[in-house]
């Protein structure tokens, strides 16, 4: 089986992990080397892993076959085009581009020139959320936490495309991928000075058959939190997707509408769920897809529905600082 060239271009917090990760994939994948616009960046993560430091994107692409993308947002398009059009698979951090128009447009040029384009949900990839998917039936109610503190790193995006996307992407392109939409809401705020994007928001979907999804996203709490809540005719599920570990509480199916019932058992199950590293099964999906030349399990397609609807979100909130 072909052994592929891989890089890494940008190697800030993620570029970092997909390099080093790619670094111990011994089995048909070698790390040829890295670029950041940031010399010494490079220089550091190509030092550590004992790869080569490209002084241009242009050199790198030219000595890959598979390439990650983990620069900021707003230059993903204006990277992945000359790559596309170099027959280069791209692995894109979320969201895939800063606009739907360039969202499309690697769509189209990836569709022309052949390649795969995976973009990066490393949530999918979340053993408690594959786990997850043997205990759907019909949601009624889905809630999403994803708070934490302010990163250390200056955020190029507000919470709605730096975290809640996470989010709305395991819901519409996973959970809930046959169901359509009816609305889409959304309020936020900003908090600090120094950014100039939403800091907390709160994004709801109703769907058709009556499901609502709520989700919230802060920068601005103390402690990481990623939890989710799912209510379901027959049971109600809570999910940590930090400790990666799932429950389900299991009622009467018919709890919801008999209003007679004064008491009733609760039967709760914790599945056994072996755990590890997201962003590491996520690179070797995408990997695989290459290899066995098939459509990556999130494809370019979940990246622009996801990014649709944030975009939407966004423009429903109206920034004024607290």
């Amino acid at each position: 089986m072909k052994m592929l060239k891989a890089g890494v271009i940008g190697v800030g917090y993620m570029g970092f992990h997909h390099a080093r990760i790619y670094s111990t994939l011994n089995n048909n994948v070698k790390l040829v080397g890295v670029f950041d616009i940031d010399n010494s960046k490079s220089e550091i993560v190509a030092d550590n892993l004992g790869v080569k430091k490209f002084n241009s994107i242009d050199e790198l692409v030219d000595e890959c076959d598979i390439i990650s993308i983990a620069a900021p947002t707003d230059k993903h398009h204006e990277i992945a085009i000359p790559c596309i059009k170099k027959g280069k698979h791209l692995l894109i951090e979320k969201p895939v581009a800063d606009t739907i128009e360039k969202a499309e447009e690697i769509k189209y040029y990836s569709q022309k020139y052949g390649v795969k384009v995976m973009v990066g949900f490393t949530e999918r990839f979340n053993p408690a959320i594959r786990q997850l998917t043997n205990y759907i039936s019909n949601p009624i109610f889905i809630e999403c936490r994803r708070m934490g503190p302010l990163p250390s790193r200056k955020p190029s995006t507000g919470v709605l495309l730096d975290l809640m996307i996470h989010d709305i992407d395991i819901i519409v392109n996973y959970l809930m991928k046959d169901k359509k939409i009816k609305n889409i809401n959304s309020i936020g705020n900003s908090v600090y000075n120094f950014t100039n994007n939403e800091d907390i928001a709160v994004g709801n979907i109703v769907f058709e058959n009556g499901s609502i999804a709520v989700m919230t996203a802060s920068r601005c709490y103390p402690s990481k939190e990623r939890k989710m809540r799912i209510v379901q005719n027959d049971n109600s599920i809570y999910v940590d997707l930090i400790l990666q570990y799932i429950e389900i509480h299991y009622v009467p199916s018919n709890i919801y509408k008999n209003t007679d019932i004064e008491s009733f058992e609760v039967k709760i199950e914790i599945p056994n769920i072996i755990r590890a590293e997201s962003l590491r099964l996520e690179i070797m999906e995408f990997v695989n897809s290459v290899l066995e030349n098939r459509e990556p399990l999130v494809n370019i397609d979940n990246g622009i529905r996801s990014l649709d609807i944030a975009t939407q979100m966004l423009k429903n909130i109206q920034i004024a600082k607290i």
